[in-house]
Formats: structure tokens, C-alpha cells, sequence
């Protein structure tokens, strides 16, 4: 898939139904959603991409196997689509696609200004990781990641960024457990500046981080401005349409509406 026009961070590409629906532990259950579409619809399924094809696994499950998206985060169920399940992946995409429950459609949405004549990428990755567990999930799909954080050399410094972050994170939840919310929130900041290091675009669990420490601690006027940064990046990476969007919406209305607000004794952290 390839932009005809310049398309701007935030844009919604496309938004789209399933061709059908799929489950991660039922054969039969995939086999007959497959049986049922009509005429038109198989045509379009069995064009899809089959990079199962030479292992004797069965089209049509080979079909699923490669172009079923998750519907929703960690989901055991899935959906493949006439359009979507066509984007290409990078681990340095320029998309990201989330699923809506209440459309029941799946988005795409621009997570960089994208040039016309640019070829249209998504992530098939769940998280960040190394390039050796990135390469590893990728070996279902058959095929080898080459983009610019796969080359050998790049990549030692995306990895040990990766790995940092993941440091920091357990630092973060250690500091909130044992009352030091002034480490705590300079480990999100720390997690944020090595995101923008590597060109990372998952951001906003970790302003969901710094928002839930502030609001913790009483600070409600940084509660505020944090939930309004992980609201933006939400808006960014999934669209208003994305399923987290409204929680974060009334977080930003409300910053002492989070179940962790107040908890802790009143603490003067600083903004930066």
C-alpha cells in the first residue's frame, strides 16, 4: 500500500470491518468463517498472502496464519481484512492499527507525516523489542526484517535502548511502591528521552505512567497536563475512534477521577 497524496501525522488512512472473524484455538471455527463468506468475499480472501504455503498447512489457515490482526490488545481473537491485512510491516512503521469494539472496525492512523509515494507501513510487533526477539516473532511470517533498525549495526543501539527502557520501567514501579515518587517520575522522563532517541512512537503508556504517579500524589495540575499528553499521544496512535481513547478523554477532564488519585500523601515533584 503506497500514499497517492501527503498524509499527515494523525490522519486516519483507512478504517475497515472484517472480511471475517478468526480464532487463535478453533480450526473448525476458522474453516467454517471461511465456508460462509460468499462468492465475492472468498475471492478477496484467497488473494491474500500465504507465506505458509510450502508447509503443507491447509490455504485457507495459512491464509489466517498470516494476515489476522488481533482484535484488541493481547487478544486470542482476530480478524482478517480485504485491505488492511495487506500493509507491509517495519519495525519503524509509519502507521499503527487498532481495533475498535464498539465500530468493530480496525484503524490505521498516521504516526508520522507520510510523503506521497511513500509505501504505507505498519508494525506486526506486540511491543518493542531486541532485534533478536523481533526477529523471532517475524519468523512466523516467513520472512526477514530488513528496515533501518535490523541492520546489525543500527540495531545495537535500538536494542540497548530497549533494554534500558525496560530497566527503568521496573525501577519506576519499585520507586512507586516503596514512596519515592521523585524517582519514579524521573525514570518516566529518562523512558521518554530514550523513546525519542531511538525513534520509538509507542508513547503513551509511559504519560499514562506520569500521570497516574502525579495524580497519585496529589499533584492534580501535572495530573492534568500528563493526562492531556498521554490523551495526544493516544489520539496519535490510535484515533479518537481507538478503544482507550474515551478513558484517557475523562482522565484529562477529570484527573482526580483515576482509582489511584489521592492515595498517597501530598509530595511537591517537579514538572520537569
Amino acid at each position: 500500500m503506497f500514499a497517492t497524496q501527503d498524509i499527515k501525522r494523525g490522519t486516519c488512512v483507512i478504517s475497515e470491518s472484517p472480511l471475517l472473524y478468526t480464532s487463535q484455538y478453533s480450526m473448525a471455527e476458522n474453516l467454517a468463517a471461511v465456508e460462509a463468506l460468499s462468492k465475492k468475499n472468498k475471492k478477496s480472501f484467497f488473494s491474500l498472502y500465504n507465506a505458509h504455503a510450502d508447509l503443507g498447512v491447509p490455504q485457507d489457515l495459512g491464509i489466517i496464519r498470516t494476515n489476522a490482526l488481533p482484535r484488541g490488545a493481547d487478544s486470542c481473537e482476530g480478524a482478517v481484512y480485504r485491505v488492511i491485512s495487506r500493509i507491509n510491516h517495519s519495525c519503524v512503521p509509519n502507521v499503527a492499527h487498532s481495533w475498535n469494539p464498539k465500530t468493530k472496525k480496525e484503524h490505521v492512523y498516521a504516526i508520522k507525516d507520510i510523503p506521497a509515494g511513500s509505501e504505507i507501513l505498519t508494525s506486526y510487533l506486540p511491543r518493542m523489542m531486541t532485534r533478536a526477539e523481533r526477529q523471532k516473532v517475524l519468523d512466523e511470517f516467513r520472512f526477514t526484517c530488513r528496515c533501518e533498525v535490523c541492520d546489525v549495526k543500527c540495531s545495537q543501539e535500538y536494542d540497548a535502548g530497549v533494554k534500558r527502557i525496560e530497566v527503568c520501567s521496573s525501577l519506576m514501579v519499585s520507586c512507586c511502591t516503596s514512596n519515592n515518587p521523585r524517582k519514579a517520575i524521573g525514570y518516566v522522563h529518562e523512558i521518554l528521552s530514550l523513546l525519542d532517541k531511538i525513534g520509538e512512537w509507542r508513547k503513551t503508556e509511559h504519560y499514562y505512567d506520569g500521570y497516574q504517579i502525579y495524580a497519585m500524589y496529589c499533584n492534580y495540575t501535572l495530573a492534568k497536563e500528563w493526562a492531556d499528553l498521554t490523551l495526544e499521544a493516544c489520539r496519535m496512535e490510535e484515533g479518537e475512534d481507538g478503544e482507550n481513547y474515551e478513558y484517557y478523554l475523562a482522565l484529562s477532564q477529570n484527573p482526580k477521577g483515576h482509582q489511584l488519585a489521592g492515595t498517597r500523601a501530598y509530595v511537591n515533584l517537579p514538572s520537569a
